[in-house]
C-alpha cells in the first residue's frame, strides 16, 4: 500500500502482514487527520502533539498512527485503555469505537487532557501512572493501545506483562513503536529532537522477541517504509492467549 499527501509529494510505502485469517480488514477505522489535531495542545515536556500539524513531516507522524489505528477495523469494544496517551489525540480517534474509554501517561495533565475531550464531546478517564504498574484490575480491558512508549523502557518485559495482565482473555493489544538506529536517530536530530539516543533505548526487534515469552500472539502487524526494505515504523495488533 501507498499513500501520498496532496500536493506535499512525501510518499511513504506502507505494508500490511494478515497472520491471523479471522481478523479481516474493514473500510473505516480510526484515523488522525489534520482536522482532527488542529486544536490539540502539547500537554507535557515529551508531547510530540506540534509535529503531527507540520507539513511534510506531519504527514509521517500521521502515518505511522493511522497504519496501526487500521489494524483495528472496524470492531467495537466494550472497554479500552491507551497507554501514553499525551494530548488524547488517539483518544479522540478511537472514542467512537469504544464504550469506556480510559488513559494511563507518566507525565501528561490528565486534568487538561480530559477537558478538551470532553469539550470534543468525548468522555475518557484519564489517570498518572506507569506501564510497569498499571493501576487496574486484572482482565479489565479489551484493548490497550500503545504508541512510541516501549523504545523509552529498559524494563519493556515488564512493561508487556502488565498490559497482558490487565488485558481480558483474547483481548487485543496495538503496539507501535519507531525503528531504533542510527538513520532514525539522525532524522530525530534534524527535526529537533535533541538527545534521542539517551531517550530511545530498546529496539521493536528486542520487544517482539518478547511476545511468545508474556503470552502474546500476533494477529497482524504494519510497517512503515520510506522506501523497500527500509522500516521507519514498526506496528503489531497483538492477542492475549485465551483463558
Amino acid at each position: 500500500m501507498q499513500t501520498r499527501e496532496n500536493d506535499n509529494q512525501v510518499l511513504f510505502y506502507s505494508e500490511i502482514k494478515m497472520t491471523a485469517d479471522r481478523i479481516m480488514p474493514t473500510s473505516s477505522p480510526p484515523q488522525l487527520t489534520p482536522g482532527l489535531l488542529a486544536d490539540f495542545p502539547k500537554n507535557s515536556p515529551t508531547d510530540p502533539i506540534e509535529y503531527y500539524r507540520t507539513p511534510l513531516i506531519g504527514h509521517f507522524f500521521r502515518e505511522r498512527i493511522n497504519l496501526g489505528l487500521r489494524l483495528l477495523g472496524e470492531r467495537h469494544y466494550s472497554k479500552a485503555l491507551e497507554v501514553g496517551y499525551g494530548s488524547g489525540a488517539v483518544l479522540s480517534a478511537i472514542a467512537p469505537s469504544v464504550d469506556d474509554l480510559h488513559g494511563v501517561d507518566l507525565d501528561a495533565d490528565a486534568d487538561a487532557a480530559e477537558a478538551l475531550l470532553r469539550a470534543r464531546g468525548c468522555v475518557a478517564k484519564l489517570i498518572r501512572g506507569s506501564v510497569y504498574e498499571l493501576p487496574y484490575e486484572a482482565a479489565e480491558f479489551e484493548l490497550v493501545v500503545c504508541f512510541s512508549v516501549f523504545e523509552h523502557l529498559h524494563e519493556y518485559e515488564q512493561g508487556l506483562r502488565e498490559v497482558v495482565r490487565v488485558l481480558k482473555p483474547e483481548g487485543s493489544f496495538l503496539l507501535g513503536m519507531p525503528a531504533v538506529n542510527l538513520m532514525m536517530e539522525a532524522g530525530f536530530r534534524l527535526i529537533g529532537f535533541k538527545g534521542i539516543g539517551d531517550h530511545h533505548v530498546t529496539t521493536p526487534q528486542a520487544v517482539a522477541r518478547a511476545f511468545e515469552r508474556v503470552g502474546l500472539g500476533v494477529a497482524r502487524e504494519a510497517r512503515l517504509r520510506l522506501v523497500p526494505g527500509v522500516s521507519l515504523y514498526f506496528n503489531w495488533l497483538l492477542q492475549k492467549a485465551g483463558g
